[in-house]
C-alpha cells in the first residue's frame, strides 16, 4: 500500500491567510518578468510554532510544485487567476485558492497578457516589517541555506 506523507497535502485556508505575498517585476534591457514572493511573518495563531510554520511553508512548496532555488525553476503550470485586478494563486487544494493581494498594476498589466511569472517562496520566516535590504538578506541566505524554493507559472486562459 502507498502512502502520501504530509507534504504531499496542501496547507489549509487558515494557514494559508496568514502568509504574505509581494509582486514585482523584474527588469534587464527589453525583458520584463513578473515575480510573486511568497513569505511567512512566523507564529502568530495559536499553537503556531517556527516549525509548523516551515512545515506549513514547505507543504506549500510542494504544492505548488516549487523546486529549489539553485535549480532552474520548473514551469508549473498556469496557477495563476486574474478577475478586474484581483488575482488568486491555485495553489493545489481541492476547494481553496490563495489571494494575492495588491498586486502592482505593472505586474498585472504583465501578468494579463499572459506573461510568465516566477514564485519565489521562504520557507523560513520573514518578519512584515523588514524592508528590503532585510528582505534581499533573508533571501540570499536562505537560497545559501537551501530554504528558497521557486517555479515558474503564468495565468490561466479565459473563455
Amino acid at each position: 500500500m502507498v502512502t502520501s506523507s504530509r507534504l504531499d497535502v496542501p496547507p489549509g485556508p487558515g494557514f494559508v491567510a496568514t502568509v504574505a505575498a509581494a509582486t514585482g517585476v523584474y527588469r534587464r534591457g527589453n525583458l520584463a518578468l513578473a515575480q510573486l514572493l511568497i513569505t511567512h511573518p512566523g507564529p502568530r495563531r495559536q499553537g503556531e510554532t517556527a516549525d509548523t510554520v516551515e512545515d506549513g511553508m514547505r507543504r506549500l512548496a510542494t504544492a505548488l510544485r516549487l523546486c529549489p532555488g539553485d535549480q532552474d525553476p520548473p514551469v508549473i503550470g498556469a496557477q495563476l487567476m486574474t478577475s478586474r485586478g484581483h488575482v488568486a494563486l491555485d495553489y493545489g487544494h481541492d476547494q481553496y485558492v490563495m489571494t494575492i493581494p495588491q498586486p502592482s498594476q505593472d505586474w498585472l498589466a504583465l501578468v494579463a497578457v499572459g506573461a510568465a511569472c516566477r514564485v519565489c517562496l521562504v520557507i523560513t520566516p520573514l518578519a512584515l516589517a523588514a524592508d528590503q535590504a532585510e528582505t534581499d538578506a533573508h533571501i540570499r541566505a536562505s537560497l545559501a541555506r537551501g530554504q528558497l524554493m521557486w517555479g515558474t507559472t503564468f495565468a490561466r486562459r479565459r473563455l
